[in-house]
């Protein structure tokens, strides 16, 4: 994940983003604690939480959060949402790698939002991810992230995209293109940012992300070796639907043994 997400990045982040569906992929991942939670679920392990916009929906539904997030941009606006709202119980918001990630006391629930397991690109930052969680969570607490969904990326593999907003006076243009590379199981995407203020171009910003994919028996065993049992594969954020290869998005569930 190095080199991305960088300042100029997460400035305009959350009004790239101001359309996705938070509270829909919440409610969705609270359907599935329901479903699949053991005991009391009270506190939450947001890992990899951006500028925290999953992590204050779910601190407002009840949940005792802590996010961390490699990102020190997105942390420091994460923390200023967080104050703005002023939650009865903030989330906590930390700097700092999920692979080495070590609590002082086991929580019942780690989320990965938005993707961010596809952020773990070898088999060691995945399962380094993976076992972090798992080192962090006391028995029987769950594990929920979305996926992009490996037969869906083969099947319909990414192209290009742009998409303008506004915010404010300033015009923000995000485009981005995509490279699918099967045999390193992964897409690379790039990310250009441009501000438009009138005829001027103040601030403009290219990211390259490349993003894994799964498939669901390396999902499985991958969880197994790192201490879960993966209980169910599901669509995102509509959670009664299977994964399929029709949809990128997907969702997978799995229990700490």
């Amino acid at each position: 994940m190095t080199g991305v997400f960088n300042d100029s990045y997460a400035a305009t982040y959350d009004t790239v983003y101001a359309e996705k569906n938070y509270a829909a992929e919440c409610k969705a991942v609270g359907s599935l604690i329901a479903r699949f939670g053991r005991g009391e679920i009270r506190e939450m392990l947001d890992l990899g939480c951006g500028t925290g916009r999953h992590a204050v929906i779910f601190a407002g539904n009840g949940l005792e959060v802590t996010g961390i997030d490699q990102s020190e941009a997105m942390v420091a606006r994460a923390r200023d949402r967080a104050a703005q709202m002023k939650l009865a119980a903030n989330p906590k918001f930390l700097s700092g790698d999920i692979r080495k990630f070590s609590a002082t006391s086991p929580f019942d629930v780690a989320a990965m939002n938005f993707n961010v397991i596809g952020y773990m690109t070898s088999n060691d930052d995945a399962l380094g991810a993976l076992g972090a969680a798992r080192k962090n969570l006391r028995q029987n607490g769950l594990l929920i992230a979305d996926f992009w969904y490996g037969p869906a990326v083969v099947t319909d593999p990414p192209g290009e995209n742009t998409r303008e907003f506004d915010s404010g006076d300033v015009r923000i243009v995000r485009s981005s293109s995509g490279v699918h590379l099967p045999d390193q199981q992964c897409c690379e995407i790039t990310v250009k940012v441009t501000r438009l203020q009138g005829d001027r171009v103040p601030d403009e910003t290219q990211e390259t992300h490349r993003v894994r994919y799964f498939f669901p028996l390396e999902l499985e065993l991958m969880l197994r070796v790192s201490g879960f049992q993966l209980m169910a594969l599901t669509g995102f954020p509509d959670i009664d639907a299977p994964a399929s290869a029709g949809r990128w998005a997907a969702a997978m569930v799995a229990v700490a043994v």
